[in-house]
């Protein structure tokens, strides 16, 4: 199927063309796909319906050449049909437009991104009212949270290429064992009550300094929390 055919189709059987290109045949005969290891072993995956092990490895094809346009549709598709994940879709969908700005699928992808964002809202936290400015910034929060994820990849990719190629260093001489410390003091169990415009992640920066943590404090909660979005206002949290 060429690329002509493929823009005429409507929205929902042109969806599922480009999903059973990406879930077992070949994208447009570029080749560019098939001539990446990590791109080649991804459409595997995907065929075995590992999806996640299908986008990782997009990912590390990405990794090696940024301007892989296919793998990042391909992606866009996984993270907006089997991984849930619209903002990363609505990125890659984004990415492959750039790189292939006159593809005749540019008007299907176009959709497609439309369709993400509706997702994404229907995702976000929801309250008896909702402000646009309030969504905004829950967007914005998890745009910014993604970038900071997706550079943390990238540095520790970095570190660990640095040291497999660090000389082994030699052991020192064994020292004689520090005295035991002294017992440590018991934490200090908190609690938080619920504000409008309250997440998981903004509660984790208040407490512990970075967003990241905010598992702890989902885990402490579990059994009131059903999931991480599931804050209501006037809800009393226990910080560990």
């Amino acid at each position: 199927m060429d690329d002509n055919t493929l823009s005429r189709l409507p929205l929902c059987a042109a969806l599922a063309c480009l999903l059973t290109l990406g879930c077992g045949q070949s994208l447009p005969p570029s080749g560019e796909l098939e001539r990446n290891p990590y791109a080649a072993k991804a459409k595997e995956l995907t065929q075995q319906r590992d999806f996640r092990g299908a986008a990782e490895l997009y990912r590390k094809a990405l990794r090696v050449n940024p301007e892989l346009a296919l793998a990042h549709l391909e992606l866009g598709l996984l993270c907006d049909d089997k991984l849930g994940d619209p903002i990363a879709a609505i990125y890659h969908y984004r990415q492959f437009l750039e790189l292939r700005p006159d593809s005749s699928k540019r008007p299907l992808v176009e959709d497609f991104i439309e369709r993400a964002k509706l997702n994404l809202m229907a995702s976000l936290p929801q309250s008896p009212v909702v402000e646009p400015n309030e969504l905004g910034r829950l967007k914005t929060e998890k745009a910014a949270l993604l970038q900071e994820n997706a550079a943390l990849q990238q540095r520790v990719a970095e570190l660990e290429r640095a040291a497999a190629v660090l000389p082994v260093a030699v052991a020192p001489p064994v020292a004689a064992p520090p005295p035991p410390p002294a017992p440590a003091e018991r934490p200090t169990t908190r609690s938080h009550v619920v504000h409008r415009g309250d997440t998981l992640q903004s509660l984790s920066l208040k407490y512990y300094g970075t967003r990241s943590e905010w598992t702890r404090i989902f885990a402490a909660n579990r059994h009131q929390l059903r999931s991480q979005n599931e804050l209501k206002i006037g809800q009393q949290l226990v910080i560990p």
